[in-house]
């Protein structure tokens, strides 16, 4: 038989007509070599048999070629050129015995080495053209496998990537929360304790102490927001679309000149929490880059269901990104791209100078189940 069938995708039109024709071709009937060999002995009886009816009146010479070329498909050239020689001595002893008094002997003998010279040439090309198409189908599963061994390895470069990416994130998350959470709020305690201090003493500038408080408290709840994303590695499918509507509550307080709207428009949900956090971080650094960089007046963040996909979507209307050849380089739309691949999803960016920008984040329907009954 045949090597493993290289799939039709990878193959053009009349290389899989070709490639599905010699596999049928050339795969033995159900049973063995046994019942191969009898089914071409007894068609090259049954055709003999004929071929003595008919006498030399009715040429039966391209009949031989269909056990011919069967041998050779299924049982190698050795069988063939066996089969064609059995086919030329019982089509030559047919004619032989034929009682035509017009057949002259060289045309006997012409006749018959002619039919068998044909079948021999048929069991060449034909072995010719089942080795070569076997070292193709070896070359391609070859190359094929080559790719596929590629793609591993950089699958596995990415997730080492992103493991890496996580770690480092959670081990900053911790020092922001542990560390300079701590001390930004021991620091607000005691600009509170300041203020209220030079208010007890009728002193000016307990109003400027209690606002350096203020905004230690709001740099206290910055830093653990930030604490919090970082320290996200896990996220529950059911809570992504509450932990993207609270990310974009945070950002407008941050940023209260442009109006971020968020959209939870579905109740798909991505097959794990691990899944979860990735497109809350695609999501989280679609929606900071927009924010910040962007130059916006409003950003609308959109989660959503299109057919059988889960659809991540945040349009700005922005000054627009440059062309890829002039994008200055940067880590954040490579570490974006690269989680969309890990979760097997599409990651597009169509941005116009001016106009604005949109980035979709497309999972399949594969990488999501429904929570629908």
């Amino acid at each position: 038989m045949l090597p493993h069938r290289v799939p039709n995708h990878t193959r053009r039109p009349f290389d899989r007509i070709t490639g599905w024709t010699l596999e049928r071709f050339t795969r033995l009937p159900a049973g063995s070599r046994k019942v191969a060999v009898l089914g071409i002995a007894v068609a090259v009886a049954i055709i003999g048999v004929l071929d003595y009816a008919t006498g030399t009146r009715i040429s039966m010479v391209i009949f031989y070629l269909i056990p011919v070329a069967v041998a050779c498909a299924w049982l190698g050239r050795t069988a063939g050129v066996v089969t064609a020689l059995a086919s030329f001595l019982i089509r030559f002893v047919a004619d032989a015995t034929d009682n035509d008094a017009t057949l002259h002997d060289t045309w006997l003998w012409w006749n018959s080495l002619a039919g068998a010279a044909v079948y021999l040439v048929t069991v060449w090309m034909l072995d010719a053209l089942i080795r070569f198409h076997r070292q193709l189908e070896d070359r391609v599963r070859m190359r094929t496998s080559e790719l596929e061994e590629e793609t591993r390895k950089r699958q596995q470069a990415q997730r080492q990537l992103l493991e890496l990416s996580a770690g480092e994130r959670s081990a900053m998350g911790r020092e922001l929360h542990d560390q300079l959470g701590q001390h930004l709020v021991a620091t607000a305690m005691a600009a509170e304790v300041l203020a209220q201090r030079l208010q007890g003493r009728g002193e000016t500038g307990s109003t400027e102490a209690r606002k350096i408080a203020e905004l230690l408290e709001q740099a206290v709840a910055q830093t653990r927001q930030l604490a919090h994303g970082l320290l996200l590695t896990q996220l529950p499918p059911s809570r992504l679309g509450s932990e993207f509507e609270e990310l974009c509550a945070t950002l407008r307080q941050q940023c209260p000149r442009i109006a971020c709207e968020c959209r939870v428009e579905t109740r798909l949900q991505v097959a794990d929490a691990g899944s979860a956090a990735q497109l809350f971080r695609i999501g989280q650094e679609a929606l900071r880059n927009a924010l910040r960089h962007s130059g916006a007046s409003s950003v609308v963040f959109t989660l959503a269901d299109e057919g059988p996909d889960l659809v991540l979507t945040v349009r700005d209307d922005g000054k627009g990104l440059p062309s890829p050849e002039l994008r200055p380089p940067g880590l954040g739309l490579s570490i974006m791209q690269h989680r969309a691949e890990h979760l097997g999803a599409r990651l597009k960016i169509e941005s116009t100078p001016g106009q604005g920008t949109v980035i979709t984040c497309r999972v399949p329907l594969a990488a999501a189940s429904s929570t629908l009954s």
